[in-house]
């Protein structure tokens, strides 16, 4: 069996995981200094309303430990079996090297680690990929070389209200920083080349909309919306996606990205591939 490790980041449900023959390992968080938690699957986590006031700089994160992907490695080969692990963007977190440190210390050529150069539902739909592939009798290199490859042609877009998370984050790359939420100016960034980039600026909610939909240029395809406090305008966004010809399904956004997006956010993931 050639299993698929990934981080929490992927947002899975136990049963995506069980579908996927998927294996978790978590990122964890902390509200004021307090002792790390780890992030659990996606339905153990229920985002506050957006205006609840939940405060969410009084958080952090931190990546999933190379301890913990090797215990994961470990338990995989000792059992005979593979792992192709997909981690979060390398340029996002340092979950990917982590990833790699493991594989070298335990994984005896039997564990090879792809930097996603993503995160969130297109991980997601990456990591179903890479099972469609090795469930058609790929073997564990080729794969990766593949899933390597689609990787470069995976796309997410995500809007906020609330750019200081990010900034507090440090996780922006080419990003017009002067964005003001009091001007209705809601910013739609995407990861490109592993990093966050400025895509579009939206006045107001239907613009934003309109200009995360009309990303989705070409044939119809697999597309997911994901978000965080934000249930009625996902549910709008799939809509439209739906009447586009897309196939459409709704996803969260765990606590950890969160944190770094604040709330609400609201995305698109899709695979070009």
């Amino acid at each position: 069996m050639i299993y698929l490790v990934t981080d929490t980041t992927a947002g899975l449900t136990r049963q995506e995981a069980r579908a996927l023959h998927a294996v978790m390992v978590p990122m964890t968080y902390a509200r004021q200094g307090r002792a790390f938690i780890a992030e659990g699957y996606a339905e153990d986590f229920h985002p506050p309303r957006a205006n609840a006031g939940v405060d969410l700089s009084q958080y952090t994160t931190a990546q999933a430990s190379a301890a913990a992907f090797a215990g994961v490695f470990e338990q995989i080969v000792s059992g005979g079996h593979q792992a192709l692990c997909l981690t979060i963007s390398g340029r996002l977190s340092g979950t990917y090297l982590n990833a790699c440190q493991a594989a070298r210390e335990v994984g005896q050529g039997q564990v090879v680690v792809v930097d996603s150069r993503t995160t969130g539902a297109a991980l997601y739909l990456l990591l179903r990929r890479a099972r469609l592939l090795l469930d058609e009798g790929m073997g564990l290199h080729e794969a990766a070389e593949q899933v390597q490859d689609i990787s470069g042609h995976t796309h997410t877009l995500f809007s906020v209200e609330d750019m200081g998370p990010l900034r507090r984050s440090g996780r922006l790359g080419v990003v017009r920083l002067s964005v003001s939420s009091l001007l209705n100016v809601r910013p739609v960034l995407r990861v490109q080349d592993g990093g966050v980039v400025t895509h579009a600026l939206a006045r107001g909610r239907q613009q934003q909309l309109r200009e995360l939909a009309a990303a989705l240029q070409g044939p119809p395809r697999q597309v997911a919306v994901q978000h965080a406090a934000a249930p009625e305008d996902a549910q709008m966004l799939a809509q439209r996606l739906t009447a586009m010809g897309h196939e459409v399904s709704v996803r969260g956004i765990g606590l950890v990205l969160s944190i770094h997006l604040g709330l609400p956010c609201l995305g698109i993931g899709w695979l070009e591939a």
